[in-house]
């Protein structure tokens, strides 16, 4: 990588602060508009990998040809032909779960949750077969997204059909956030689970804070 491209996806310096990352980038608030210029243009190279990170920092700073290239990124299934977020443990690619990352962000710079739901939803559809660490859970809790509750339960059962059952577990609590009498529907499910994989205690412990006292 050449130093234009890296000082254009890793470059930052606010508040006295320089380096090289490009979640730090995600996050600036002073925007050079020489820099997203440039930035619209990497959408177009033909590096995938190049494209992607540029269009990571174009949604989260709620500019529409990020979410162009999103589009055509869902729609002629990138994620299928090349690993673009491959997790440092398990290997899988997660990497709509670090696409929702820059969604979260972008709600911050102008865009709303509603605006966000129609990709919220093909995420959720996707759930019960790629992998998602932790960023979309997040999002599901910290915006408002009660009316993609049926989504959201569909996408628990999908991965539990798949046998991913912690990544089915963490949306437990999402479920009981947005309608608490999802605890008992699905609380005997994941107690039976717990010894496929003990991390499912931290998500029940999580959804049973959700309860009224």
């Amino acid at each position: 990588m050449n130093n234009q491209l890296h000082e254009l996806l890793y470059y930052y310096n606010e508040e006295g602060y320089e380096g090289c990352d490009l979640n730090e980038v995600q996050l600036l608030e002073k925007r050079d508009l020489d820099r997203v210029e440039k930035l619209k243009q990497l959408l177009h190279n033909e590096d995938r990998y190049v494209a992607y990170q540029a269009m990571l920092i174009l949604l989260a700073w709620s500019i529409i040809e990020g979410f162009k290239l999103l589009d055509r990124f869902i729609a002629e299934k990138w994620d299928e032909k090349e690993n673009f977020e491959p997790h440092r443990f398990h290997g899988e690619d997660n990497v709509y779960d670090v696409i929702t990352n820059a969604l979260y962000i972008a709600t911050f710079n102008g865009k709303t949750e509603h605006e966000l739901y129609p990709y919220i939803k093909q995420f959720l559809h996707r759930y019960g077969e790629r992998f998602f660490e932790s960023n979309l859970k997040d999002f599901l809790l910290k915006k408002d997204c009660r009316p993609l509750l049926k989504e959201i339960e569909q996408a628990v059962q999908n991965a539990l059909q798949n046998k991913r059952y912690y990544q089915a577990s963490q949306l437990f609590p999402v479920l009981v956030h947005y309608d608490q009498n999802l605890f008992n529907t699905y609380i005997g499910i994941f107690k039976t689970l717990i010894n496929q994989d003990n991390r499912i205690t931290y998500n029940i412990e999580e959804a049973e804070k959700s309860r009224p006292c």
